[in-house]
């Protein structure tokens, strides 16, 4: 029989760091569901599943913009798609991994079951694509109009790819203040 007893195992350090950030992950999770994050970050996004061209609680601004008579059926469309992709890229931007992540499952639950047909669309479409490698830009506005346009089938026309750069904006401006009124905790 074989001694083994002089054979020393070794942890490697990235065993350990994964070991680590999984503790810490793990704490961080604890620390958000103990002080409400989480159930805030849930209803946010239930909430944000709402937000349509339409929505009554708008900005002014952002409701003026989109209540323009010369906006068509396929547009109206198409802005929701994009006021979509505005929640999903505020969220991650504004919030903390693990709420952007609680946020965006309870949104995408709360669209499923709201819209389904709208929900299925979107998840096999590619205009998220399209805005996701347009924000990775360094001019993300007039890229996120131009994507629109696209989408739009409205290469060409500068009102519709305004129309898409000021919704962008507005849009995360209004999710910025709907994640500020939440009073998440730091």
């Amino acid at each position: 029989m074989r001694d083994d007893s002089d054979i020393k195992i070794f942890r490697s350090n990235r065993e350990e760091s994964d070991a680590g950030d999984l503790f810490s992950v793990a704490e961080e999770l604890k620390f958000h569901i103990a002080n409400g994050n989480s159930a805030k970050a849930k209803q946010l996004g239930k909430e944000l599943a709402f937000l349509t061209p339409e929505s009554a609680d708008l900005s002014d601004e952002l409701s003026a913009l989109l209540s323009a008579e010369w906006i068509k059926p396929d547009i109206r469309i198409q802005l929701r798609i994009l006021m979509v992709f505005c929640a999903e890229y505020t969220l991650l931007s504004e919030l903390c991994p693990i709420l952007a992540t609680t946020a965006s499952e309870a949104f995408y639950a709360a669209l499923k079951e709201d819209a389904y047909g709208f929900y299925k669309s979107i998840s096999n479409g590619a205009a998220m694509s399209f805005y996701y490698m347009a924000v990775k830009q360094r001019n993300t506005i007039k890229e996120i109009g131009d994507s629109f346009a696209m989408l739009c089938d409205a290469k060409t026309s500068d009102r519709i790819n305004n129309l898409g750069s000021q919704v962008f904006l507005l849009t995360c401006k209004h999710i910025v203040k709907l994640i500020e009124n939440y009073g998440f905790e730091k």
